[in-house]
C-alpha cells in the first residue's frame, strides 16, 4: 500500500511532477498529492473545529484537496466523489485505519465547504496562501484590476453595467508579478477605487516589499496614491485620463505653505522631502499628499512610457475565468461571494502546488484533468 503513494503506473513522482506539463491528462490528484498544506490543515483545525474532542474520520487536508479537485473538474459535489477512481482516492490519502479507500459523500464536501470554513474561512486560507506564494517568488511588482463575474441576462440579482453589456458582480483581484494575492467581491456597479483599501490593509500586514504598484484608472484617487505611498513605501502607477491636470494644492509652494502654517504641531518647511509628506499625512492633509504624488506621475516622463499593465491583468483573468468557473451563473445570491472566494482559492493552491515541486510554468494547469 505505501508504494502508492510514491510510485504511480511505475513511474516516480519525484522524478516526473516536474514535466507533468508537457504531458497528457495528467490526474490532478497527482499534483495535489504533493501539495503540502499541512499548516493550513492546522489552521482549519485549531479555527473551525471548536471541540478538541472532535474525532476527524477524514484528514483536513484530504478535504481540502478534495474540495480542489470539485472546483477545477467543474462537478457538483456527489459527482466529484463519483469521479474519483481507487488510485487518485489514494493519492488523496483517503483511507481508514486498516489502509482501506474510505471517501465522504457528497453532503459531507457540501458542509466542510458552506458550513465548515465558509466565506470567512476561505478568506483567512487566502492570506495563507498569499503568504507562501510570497516566499516562493521573487516578484516585486504589484497590479489591481477589476474583472466582471458574469451572471444571468435573466438574473434578479445582479447589476446591468453597461461598459461591459452584461449582467455581473465584480471580483478585485491584486498579482505580484502573475500570481494572485488577494480579492475583494462587489456588486457590479460599485466603484473601483474604495476597494483598494483593503487591498492595501492585507499587503501591509504581509510586510511585502515592492517596486512598483500598477492600477487601473477606475482606482485614480488622491487617497489612494497617498495610502498606497504610505503603507507601501511606493509611489503607484495609476492610469490617468486624458484631460488629467496638475492639482495646484500639490504642488512644492503649497506643500511648503502648509508646512509652515503646521508649525506650532511640528511642521518645518526646511524637512526633507519625503518627511514633509510623512507630516502632512499623518496630520489631516493626505489628500494634498495624493495630490503631489499624482504630480509627480504626470509629469514623470518613464511613467508616461511604461506599458500598462491592463493587458497583463486581463490575461490572467482570461486564463482563470477558463480553468476555473469564476462567474455567478446559476450561483444562489446567497453563496456567490463563498464560491468565488472558493475558486480563487484554488487557483491559488494549483499555483503554489507547482512552485513547491519547481513546475517550469507555475501558472500552467491546462494538461490536468
Amino acid at each position: 500500500m505505501e508504494d502508492i503513494y510514491t510510485v504511480y503506473k511505475g513511474v516516480l513522482f519525484e522524478d516526473s511532477i516536474r514535466n507533468d506539463c508537457d504531458k497528457e491528462n495528467v490526474p490532478v490528484c497527482r499534483l495535489l498529492h504533493f501539495l503540502n498544506i499541512e499548516d493550513i490543515a492546522q489552521h482549519v483545525e485549531n479555527n473551525h473545529y471548536s471541540n478538541k474532542d472532535w474525532h476527524f474520520k477524514y484528514r483536513i487536508s484530504s478535504m481540502i484537496k478534495l474540495t480542489i479537485v470539485k472546483c477545477f473538474r467543474k462537478l457538483s459535489f456527489d459527482k466529484t466523489i463519483s469521479s474519483l477512481t481507487d488510485e487518485e482516492a489514494l493519492l488523496l490519502r483517503f483511507v481508514d485505519a486498516d489502509e482501506n479507500i474510505s471517501l465522504p459523500t457528497g453532503a459531507t464536501l457540501h458542509h466542510f465547504v458552506k458550513y465548515r470554513l465558509g466565506e470567512n474561512g476561505f478568506q483567512k486560507i487566502m492570506e495563507k496562501i498569499a503568504g507562501r506564494i510570497l516566499k516562493l517568488t521573487q516578484f516585486r511588482d504589484l497590479k489591481t484590476d477589476s474583472t466582471p463575474l458574469e451572471a444571468s441576462r435573466y438574473d434578479r440579482h445582479s447589476d446591468y453595467n453597461p461598459h461591459y453589456g452584461c449582467k455581473m458582480d465584480k471580483a478585485h483581484i491584486t498579482l505580484i508579478g502573475t500570481y494572485p494575492l488577494y480579492m475583494t467581491y462587489t456588486k457590479g456597479l460599485a466603484h473601483d477605487s474604495p476597494q483598494i483599501r483593503s487591498h492595501i490593509e492585507f499587503l501591509k500586514d504581509l510586510n511585502i516589499e515592492v517596486d512598483s504598484y500598477a492600477l487601473d484608472g477606475a482606482y485614480d484617487s488622491f487617497n489612494n496614491y497617498a495610502d498606497i505611498w504610505n503603507y507601501l513605501n511606493v509611489n503607484p502607477t495609476i492610469s490617468l485620463p486624458s484631460d488629467a491636470i496638475v492639482s495646484a494644492e500639490g504642488k512644492m509652494k503649497r506643500i511648503d505653505h502648509w508646512m509652515n502654517k503646521m508649525w506650532k504641531s511640528g511642521g518645518d518647511p526646511h524637512f526633507p522631502l519625503n518627511r514633509k509628506l510623512k507630516f502632512l499625512y499623518n496630520h489631516g492633509r493626505e489628500k494634498q499628499v495624493g495630490m503631489y504624488l499624482r504630480n509627480q506621475s504626470m509629469n514623470d516622463v518613464v511613467f508616461q512610457k511604461k506599458k500598462d499593465t491592463r493587458q497583463d491583468c486581463e490575461r490572467f483573468h482570461k486564463h482563470l475565468k477558463h480553468i476555473l468557473k469564476f462567474d455567478v451563473r446559476s450561483i444562489r445570491k446567497e453563496s456567490r461571494q463563498l464560491y468565488v472566494t472558493l475558486n480563487f482559492v484554488v487557483y491559488q493552491f494549483m499555483l503554489l502546488a507547482n512552485l513547491q515541486n519547481n513546475v517550469r510554468n507555475p501558472n500552467s494547469f491546462a494538461n490536468y484533468i
